[in-house]
Order: C-alpha cells, then sequence, then structure tokens
C-alpha cells in the first residue's frame, strides 16, 4: 500500500497522498481550511478577541503616557541644570569680548570712570583708584575728568583691575570694574526672573 504512494517522476521518488491531491496541490483545499477556520474563529471569538485587543492596547497606551511623563520630567530637569551652564557661559563670552573691546579702546574706561563719577555726590575730594597700567593714560585725560568735578585725585593699585576703576567719593563708592558691572547685572537679572 505505501508503495503505491511513492511515485517515480523522472528519476525522482516523492510520496504521493491521493486523498488530499485534488484540493493541496491545485491550492483550494487550503485556502478553504484557512477560510473555514477565519470564520469560525470570527464567529466564536469576535468579542473575546476585540477584548484582549482592547486589553493589550490599553496596556501601550498606557506605558506610551508613562514614557512621554518620563520624558517631560527629564526635559525639565535637564533645562534647570543647563541654565545655570548656560548663563555662565554667556557671562563669560560677554566679559571677553567687553575685556577686548576694552584693550584695543581703553578710553571705554575713562567714559565708564566719568560714569561712575556722575552718580557720586560731588562734595570734597574725589579718589579715583586705578590699576597701574592705566595711572599716566588717566593723567592725560585728567582734565577731561575735571570738568565733572575738579578736585580729583588718582592713586595706583595694583589690586585694582586693569579693565575698571574705583571711584571713591566723601560718602561712597562707585566700582567701574567689568567683573563686578557683570556680577550685578546677573544679580539683576536674577530678580527680575525671580531666581533669587
Amino acid at each position: 500500500m505505501l508503495s503505491k504512494r511513492i511515485v517515480q517522476d523522472n528519476g525522482l521518488a516523492r510520496y504521493d497522498m491521493p486523498a488530499l491531491k485534488d484540493d493541496f496541490i491545485v491550492g483550494r483545499g487550503a485556502d478553504r481550511i484557512e477560510r473555514e477556520a477565519y470564520e469560525k474563529g470570527y464567529a466564536t471569538g469576535e468579542k473575546a478577541g476585540f477584548e484582549m485587543g482592547e486589553k493589550k492596547a490599553k496596556v501601550l497606551t498606557d506605558k506610551l503616557e508613562a514614557l512621554l511623563a518620563d520624558v517631560a520630567t527629564l526635559r525639565q530637569r535637564v533645562v534647570k541644570e543647563m541654565e545655570q551652564q548656560c548663563v555662565e557661559l554667556a557671562v563669560s563670552i560677554a566679559r571677553k569680548i567687553v575685556v577686548k573691546e576694552l584693550t584695543v579702546q581703553p578710553g571705554e574706561i575713562i567714559k565708564m570712570t566719568k560714569e561712575g563719577l556722575l552718580k557720586l555726590e560731588r562734595t570734597g575730594q574725589i579718589t579715583i583708584k586705578v590699576n597701574p597700567a592705566l595711572y599716566d593714560y588717566f593723567q592725560k585725560h585728567k582734565p577731561d575728568l575735571a570738568r565733572i568735578h575738579p578736585d580729583i585725585v588718582f592713586d595706583a593699585y595694583p589690586s585694582v583691575s586693569p579693565f575698571g576703576t574705583v571711584v571713591m567719593g566723601p560718602v561712597e563708592d562707585v566700582v567701574t570694574d567689568v567683573d563686578e558691572q557683570l556680577k550685578n547685572l546677573i544679580k539683576d537679572l536674577a530678580a527680575k526672573l525671580g531666581h533669587e
């Protein structure tokens, strides 16, 4: 009986199942069985399949919502951490630009000193502390500064920045140093933004 199912074709032997030959060789049987299985599954399991799909979708959407919440939290944390670094970088860049400008045009230091003089009560002697490297330069511009206040004295102090002065009146002092002005600017910005 087994030997009848083995068919030789051009020297090749193949196993033949006559009961399935018509359906499967032609291809109708596989399609028919698949269609019947699908229809049975659809008819008996439509509701169960739909509920299972809903549960899977709910799990996925819950995971997605949790992931989005984590991403939002991470973003806020990164922004907060980077904020200070960005401010420090901006101040560093601004300082380099201002220092370069003051190196190229020291006349700007004279202008800042004039603004400092205008802020003071101009009674009595005013002392302007300058870096020794700027002392001679300020002596040359003394007549210009004396127009604002006639009683001005220059003192050379190595601890004074080469990019600013300290204008000392009888009651108060005005620091025109770049670093001090940048610090004051940052404090003002922090106060306006509510980060104090």
